[in-house]
């Protein structure tokens, strides 16, 4: 039998991410998969011009609906996150669920090769460390992880002495394991 997981993340017109690639895959597997995306967004954000529809009411709305309904989850995994309101109200629900046993998976989708992403800032960065305290797994990228731990990019890549340092900076911040997801040179 299934599980029953969640995914809250973007809704993308083009491309073959967050929940265009999710929700086919899991679903293939026999999970039953509900959704909340976090944004509509018209392409992924490399393209240099996109255009973002926010969906934090929605999301509130769905939330309250789902536990009047009495919705559970086994896990739930997070991702693109669009704003500090939408950050609380995420880290808020994935707590609550995390109290009742649910699994939370977060993916800190900001950036990559040293960058923060188009549309992404700093406070973007503040509100994923919001996220990170109610995961049971986070799976940063090297950048995503530099940034969320106030470190330093290194193009050449980190030791695996720095990088299990970088982890142990992210798990202090409240996530129980960190997923690598960093290339270590051998």
């Amino acid at each position: 039998m299934g599980k029953q997981i969640l995914l809250i993340n973007d809704l993308p017109g083009y491309g073959k991410v967050a929940l265009a690639a999710m929700l086919p895959i899991l679903s293939q597997m026999g999970h039953h998969v509900f959704n909340l995306p976090t944004a509509l967004v018209s392409n992924t954000l490399d393209y240099g011009k996109f255009d973002i529809l926010e969906t934090t009411d929605y999301l509130s709305n769905t939330i309250r609906v789902w536990d009047e309904l009495g919705f559970s989850f086994d896990a739930v995994s997070t991702g693109f996150i669009v704003s500090e309101r939408q950050a609380q109200l995420v880290a808020d629900y994935c707590q609550a669920c995390k109290e009742k046993g649910t699994v939370v998976f977060v993916d800190p989708i900001m950036g990559d090769e040293g960058k923060l992403y188009n549309g992404i800032t700093e406070k973007t960065v503040g509100h994923m460390r919001k996220l990170i305290a109610a995961s049971d797994y986070m799976v940063p990228n090297y950048t995503e992880a530099v940034y969320l731990a106030g470190e330093e990019y290194r193009s050449q890549g980190v030791s695996k002495d720095q990088a299990k340092v970088l982890m142990e900076k992210l798990r202090s911040q409240g996530a129980g394991s960190v997923v690598r997801a960093i290339s270590i040179p051998e």
